[in-house]
């Protein structure tokens, strides 16, 4: 990394800005205003292009949107550090393939700083330095988050939670200082919020006590009157109860402003029940879940709704620990106590029927036993009634389905209602307008904060590896983390380095987190899920098990579990509703590490060999039929064996162009996988047809890094078992990978092997394809006589075999090659014929290499014109396929045209579309592209 430029500081709260050695930075244009105050306001979380351009462009966004965000994006890591070199690691602006993120901490961002001063504030045992701490961090706001909406008039989900937990913190704030009798120290903070949250009225309401207790009751009593016409004139109401008795305390001058009394339910008498579980000492992480949450429910009560809050996640991901920690900082708003219930839900034939826990709520608010209805019917609208006019926070946890809930509703809306559930609630969101709030696997740093707080902060000052260790081992699981660092503090003079290195040696298996309890280990937790399962979803969730990469989509679930698609949808449903698979993204599922390691362990114990080995077959089929039919749009040529069929392994079978090429995109990583696995399963075979089968993309998107580990692995395992095909296949595959790596010797030397092999073998196609590679790699070093002999030789074989794409390819190759040895004439009537050839057998990638190859000839020739036709020519084509390089390559040569033509602004345009359409495999192309707009002078993204 390069070292940081001065002392940079970042501030968002109020207008974005940026400063460095104290002196202000200019962010920029309005859109990377916004791009920098959105990467601020996620505070080192990572951000994908997509919510970028959602940002900047709402619906509509240019075709252009990706790119600008790019130049943005470039800008914006310059002005941070302007000697930084282009595409290196950045100290504040990281990207990879998570998204973008800034590398900040509490030092720099003011963000990150007012958090740290709000945990500072609420862990403080003297109220005076609480208080300290909560001005220290209320005042390093000068306005609402971001500047908006001066900076953008639609509201941002970031902005708005970040105001919303400033609020929060201002009525804590205001809260301790009017218990300590220090109003005055947060008047001026209150009176700037309260103007900026007219209609807060839990705000306005500590306004007005504070005002009171400051002795300006004439001021508080002015600033009702003004609260309450506002809002008969804005939202056609009256103040709410908490608003009404913050007046009331005014008016008397400092009475306790309790709430009103409750009327005693019909045959029983006043109870205020406080049934809520004990929370948690050192509750951490979870922040933005708790903003979402505090956010939903301050939203439902403005509106006058029944607040429903349903929480849902993996098992041990934290559910009851949230909800808990939840019911704990609204409880103030409920005076009427708070209701718990353990509804049993993992347990089909253990859950607790809806009038089982209405009979405990009954009893609970103060109905006496004989005057408790027996239905369960009867129940529920008796306890509407005495809820009616109670204010009650109800916590239901381990719920099973909507239908266990809805009787436990209040009818009225005072009421707040968090239910925990591992299954889906869609139902209870639909029909009664709960909130879902879907809870992840903790971040990193969560994570860490969450381990620390459990082992002290010691060891993560002296073993910060294996604190970060264990906390990737865990996945970010709540409950397996806490499990950690029991067990580790039950031993005297532990090291967490001991603790990593047990989980390390037990990975891929749940031996690491044995809590010695079989009844609350993560083995127990997990099973209550699976139980619940039907016996065709627990073989499914088995069977996913031998799937190696990190997603599956449904087609690959049904040829995994042999199943007809529409059986597949069925069961895999039911593993989602589970939530032991969660859906990562459209279409796309996956199940934690732990989760996946009790799978595994549970398909050892009930599924024998033979039936593993059918399905990870059946696995490997799919992914090789279906890669080819996408194949046969990314590169017809194609140089894989067709895959045999298999009725129990769903047909994939793209439409266009553009859907192959996004399955590739999508499947990049399960492709690889796969491929690995077959290979370490001893299908040395269908591995290198994979590979085979895949470079193409990969040639096309420029991942030449990966193509070549790849290769390098298949060419291994084809030695290993003595297939010669295979080796020369491999050989000539790793010398295309390295051709485009820039290696141009090592890829003659590899291309000569496979050829001897090839003519070993009596391979007549192989032997002829490899000439092709041969002329194609010696043109590019600069043997342009040999690249002519092998092309001819090449041309004459694939004649013979009457293979028109193959000689379309070779005419194409042969032309440039023609050209520099002189015959200048004949290098454009062989490009021609290859461009024909091309179009008659429909194949669009050779058509753009023959427009993109004569462009260039014509550019050489100084014919712009017709040189830029072929250009835009291949562009079309490029943009069609989806063909990243040659979208690439064909915008370099637009530039170029245009910079022969001196029009610099052009040539601008298009060398820069080129820059942010390239990547980080083809670092050489990317100085290319750099060193053309230098020549322009200014600035390059």
């Amino acid at each position: 990394m390069t070292g940081a430029q001065g002392d940079v500081r970042f501030a968002v709260l109020g207008p974005v800005r940026v400063s460095r050695d104290g002196q202000p930075l200019d962010p920029g244009s309005r859109q990377q205003r916004l791009i920098l105050a959105l990467l601020l306001a996620r505070a080192g979380q990572p951000i994908g292009l997509a919510d970028f351009v959602a940002l900047l462009w709402d619906e509509r966004p240019p075709r252009s949107a990706v790119n600008i965000v790019h130049l943005h994006l470039g800008r914006l890591r310059r002005l941070f550090e302007p000697g930084l070199r282009p595409r290196a690691s950045g100290r504040w602006l990281a990207g990879d393939a998570a998204g973008y993120r800034m590398m900040v901490d509490a030092e720099r961002l003011d963000l990150l700083k007012f958090r740290s001063l709000a945990q500072r504030a609420r862990t403080a045992g003297d109220p005076r330095q609480a208080l300290a701490a909560y001005v220290e961090a209320l005042e390093l706001s000068r306005g609402p988050c971001a500047g908006a909406p001066d900076l953008i008039s639609r509201p941002v989900a970031e902005f708005e939670a970040i105001d919303n937990e400033y609020a929060d913190l201002v009525r804590e704030a205001a809260d301790l200082a009017l218990a300590d009798g220090a109003a005055r120290a947060v008047l001026p903070i209150l009176r700037r919020v309260a103007q900026q949250r007219r209609l807060d009225e839990a705000v306005q309401a500590r306004m007005l006590r504070t005002l009171s207790a400051a002795g300006q009751q004439a001021e508080a009593i002015a600033l009702y009157q003004e609260l309450r016409a506002r809002l008969a004139d804005e939202l056609g109401m009256d103040p709410g109860r908490e608003l009404q008795e913050a007046y009331r305390n005014v008016l008397t001058s400092g009475a306790s402003g309790a709430p009103e009394s409750v009327q005693t339910p019909p045959g029983g008498f006043f109870v205020r029940p406080a049934q809520l579980l004990p929370d948690l000492p050192h509750f951490t992480g979870r922040g933005e879940s708790l903003r979402r949450a505090l956010a939903l429910i301050d939203g439902r009560a403005a509106e006058g709704a029944l607040r429903i809050v349903a929480i849902e996640g993996i098992p041990g991901v934290g559910k009851t620990s949230l909800a808990t920690h939840l019911a704990y900082r609204v409880a103030g708003e409920f005076p009427d106590g708070q209701l718990y219930a353990d509804l049993r839900g993992l347990d089909p034939e253990a859950a607790l029927a809806p009038g089982e826990v209405l009979q405990a709520f009954l009893h609970a608010l103060g109905v006496r036993g004989p005057d408790i209805p027996e239905s369960e019917l009867a129940r529920s609208g008796h306890y509407r009634r005495v809820m009616a006019e109670r204010r009650v926070l109800i916590v239901l946890d381990n719920v099973r389905d909507a239908d266990q809930v809805r009787p436990l509703l209040p009818g009225s809306p005072g009421s707040l209602v968090l239910v925990t559930s591992r299954y889906s609630l869609a139902d209870l969101a639909a029909t009664h307008g709960a909130h879902v709030l879907a809870l992840d696997v903790l971040p990193a740093d969560e994570a860490r904060e969450l381990l620390v707080s459990r082992v002290g902060p010691a060891h993560a000052l002296t073993e910060r590896q294996a604190l970060d260790e264990i906390v990737e081992l865990c996945g970010g699981l709540p409950l397996a983390l806490a499990m950690v660092g029991a067990r580790a503090l039950a031993r005297p003079g532990y090291r967490l380095a001991a603790v990593a290195g047990e989980l390390r040696d037990a990975q891929g298996s749940l031996d690491g987190f044995d809590s010695g309890d079989p009844e609350s280990d993560l083995r127990a937790i997990f099973s209550w899920s699976y139980r619940g399962l039907s016996p065709a979803a627990a073989r499914l969730f088995r069977l996913l098990a031998l799937h190696p990469g990190p997603d599956v989509t449904l087609p690959v679930v049904a040829s995994l579990g042999g199943l007809p698609l529409h059986d597949a949808r069925t069961v895999f449903g039911e593993l989602v509703r589970s939530r032991l698979i969660t859906e990562r993204r459209p279409g796309r599922y996956g199940a934690h590490d732990l989760l996946a390691a009790y799978a595994r362990e549970l398909m050892f114990d009930a599924d024998p060999e033979v039936e593993r080995e059918a399905a990870a077959d059946r696995l490997l089929v799919y992914y090789r039929r279906a890669a080819y039919q996408a194949n046969l749009f990314i590169n017809p040529d194609i140089d894989a064996d067709p895959p045999a069929e298999h009725d129990r392994v769903v047909v994939y079978s793209p439409k266009s162009d553009k859907e192959a090429a996004d399955w590739f995109a999508a499947e990049r990583a399960e492709l690889k996988a796969v491929l690995r696995q077959a290979n370490d399963r001893g299908r040395v075979y269908d591995g290198w047809q994979l590979e085979l089968t895949v470079q193409g993309f990969y040639q096309r998107e420029g991942w030449w890094h990966e193509w070549a580990t790849l290769v390098r692995e298949c060419l291994d395992a084809a030695v290993g078992v003595g297939d010669s095909a295979g080796a020369a296949d491999m050989l000539r595959s790793l010398a295309g990978a390295q051709f485009y790596l820039g290696d141009g010797t090592s890829a003659l030397a590899l291309l000569e092997r496979a050829l001897m092999i090839f003519i070993d073998l009596g391979n007549t196609s192989r032997e002829a394809l490899t000439l092709r590679n041969l002329g194609e790699v010696s043109f590019v070093v600069g043997d342009y006589e040999r690249s002519v002999a092998c092309l001819h030789q090449a041309l004459g074989m694939a004649e013979a075999l009457g293979d028109r794409t193959a000689q379309a390819d070779v005419l194409c190759r042969l032309a440039e090659a023609q050209y520099e040895l002189g015959s200048h004439t004949l290098g454009f009537d062989t490009i021609s014929r290859a461009l024909a050839m091309s179009e008659q057998v429909s194949d669009d990638v050779r058509r753009g290499e023959c427009h993109l190859r004569r462009a260039n000839l014509y550019l050489r020739e100084h014919r712009h014109a017709e040189s830029l036709a072929d250009w835009n020519a291949a562009r079309v084509l490029a943009e069609g396929i989806g063909h990243r390089v040659h979208m690439v390559r064909a915008r370099v040569g637009l530039g170029d045209a245009a910079y022969a033509m001196n029009d610099r602004p052009a040539a601008r345009a298009a060398w820069l579309e080129a820059l942010a359409l390239g990547n980080d495999s083809d670092p050489q192309q990317e100085e290319q592209i750099r060193h053309r707009l230098d020549k322009l002078g200014g600035a390059t993204a």
